[in-house]
C-alpha cells in the first residue's frame, strides 16, 4: 500500500459510519459524478470547519457503513481521476481535490 495522508484502515474500518467527513461510493460512472461533484462542493463549503473530508470511490455501503471487501475501481485509474478534475473545474469557483488511489484487501480504491 502506497504511504497515505490519512489512515486508511481507521476510514474503512467496518464499524466507522459515513458521517459529515466521510462518504463512501461503490464504483464511477456517468450516475455517480453528479453525485460526488455534489460531495466535493459540500466538503469544499466546510461549514463545520472541519478540514473538509473524505470520498472514497470502490466500496459500497449499507446503512452509511462501507461493505467489504471493497468493490473496487474498474478501468483506467488516471482517467477516473482526469474526470474528477474535469468535474472539480465545474465547480464556481473552480476546486482543487487532493487525489489519492490504493489497493486495500486487493483491489483498487
Amino acid at each position: 500500500m502506497e504511504l497515505l495522508p490519512f489512515n486508511l484502515d481507521n476510514l474503512l474500518n467496518p464499524a466507522k459510519t459515513e458521517d459529515v467527513r466521510v462518504e463512501f461510493k461503490a464504483g464511477w460512472d456517468h450516475h455517480i459524478k453528479d453525485a460526488v461533484t455534489r460531495t466535493i462542493c459540500a466538503f469544499a463549503n466546510d461549514l463545520l470547519n472541519l478540514n473538509g473530508g473524505y470520498l472514497i470511490l470502490g466500496i459500497e455501503d449499507a446503512a452509511g457503513r462501507p461493505v467489504l471487501p471493497p468493490r473496487g475501481l474498474s478501468g483506467d485509474l488516471e482517467a477516473v481521476q482526469k474526470e474528477i478534475r474535469g468535474q472539480c473545474k465545474r465547480i464556481e469557483p473552480e476546486c482543487q481535490v487532493a487525489i489519492f488511489s490504493a489497493d486495500f484487501q486487493g483491489k483498487p480504491i
